[in-house]
């Protein structure tokens, strides 16, 4: 049962399937646990028969491909598009785009996150992908990343700094989703929309840009080019900081206590100050 379940998704769809994987991984260990299963064996291990079964379909899968994202060049026109718009979502894009920060943890953010007087975002472990509870988890804040949210609304009794109409927790699908109602305008007025060029000509299909692939990897890029000059004048070791992106040590960097917050500070607002560039000309 569980390998007919998994089959039809490993080839297209591997991701999910090792999740469902996971979740009924923990409900068999459950019931293992207390001797409601007589079977000792996981039957979603897959270093047993279930391995066995998929591995055709392993052989097969689809290679995974990464988040489309917005080229450097155009990063400052999606910007501008996006603060000329009233809503939420449109901020709470702007705000991952200048922090270059995923989704979930601006979406979750809570006020008392921030310190906006040292303009500092901590974000909560549980609201991090990453879980090690000795990884740093603070975000430097640009000027206009304390200015968004400072201009945001806040209301009595909610935590959320983003909130819908319906005063409820923004979902990963409703950012996606803006961004993707953008690209239709887009598209109607130039014949292009809002896609990642490189892996629309690569694939052959079109790969509308995502909020995880414009925050990060557009800003990863953007650090690494060579015509702006960035790959000699920004800090490396910085930029991964900035990106929350842990030292993979043994001892999770017990030993180095340099967070190098003023190289963070100069990068972040270098970033915003780039994102923010086209504002003037709309």
């Amino acid at each position: 049962m569980v390998h007919d379940l998994i089959a039809p998704l490993w080839e297209t769809k591997t991701n999910t399937a090792k999740k469902i994987l996971t979740y009924l991984g923990q409900i068999f260990n459950w019931s293992i646990a207390l001797r409601i299963r007589d079977d000792r064996e996981n039957p979603t291990d897959l270093h047993s028969a279930l391995g066995v079964l998929l591995e055709p379909s392993r052989r097969n899968k689809k290679e995974s491909e990464n988040h489309a994202v917005i080229s450097v060049d155009e990063m400052p026109l999606l910007y501008a598009e996006l603060d000329a718009m009233q809503s939420v979502s449109a901020r709470a894009l702007q705000f991952a785009f200048l922090t270059a920060s995923r989704s979930k943890a601006v979406r979750l953010a809570n006020w008392d996150e921030f310190d906006l007087d040292n303009a500092l975002w901590i974000i909560l472990v549980e609201h991090d992908k990453m879980k090690q509870r000795k990884r740093g988890r603070t975000i430097v804040l640009s000027r206009q990343a304390v200015e968004l949210i400072k201009g945001l609304p806040r209301y009595s009794g909610q935590q959320r700094v983003f909130l819908s109409s319906q005063m409820n927790t923004l979902s990963d699908m409703t950012l996606s989703m803006h961004l993707r109602r953008m690209h239709r305008r887009k598209k109607a007025d130039d014949d292009l929309g809002w896609i990642d060029r490189e892996k629309t000509a690569r694939t052959g299909k079109e790969s509308v840009v995502t909020p995880h692939g414009c925050a990060r990897a557009t800003f990863r890029t953007w650090e690494k080019d060579d015509v702006l000059g960035n790959n000699r004048k920004l800090d490396q070791e910085a930029v991964e900081l900035c990106l929350l992106h842990s030292k993979n040590d043994p001892y999770e960097g017990a030993y180095d206590r340099a967070r190098l917050l003023g190289e963070r500070r100069r990068i972040m607002q270098k970033w915003a100050d780039y994102c923010c560039s086209a504002l003037e000309k709309i």
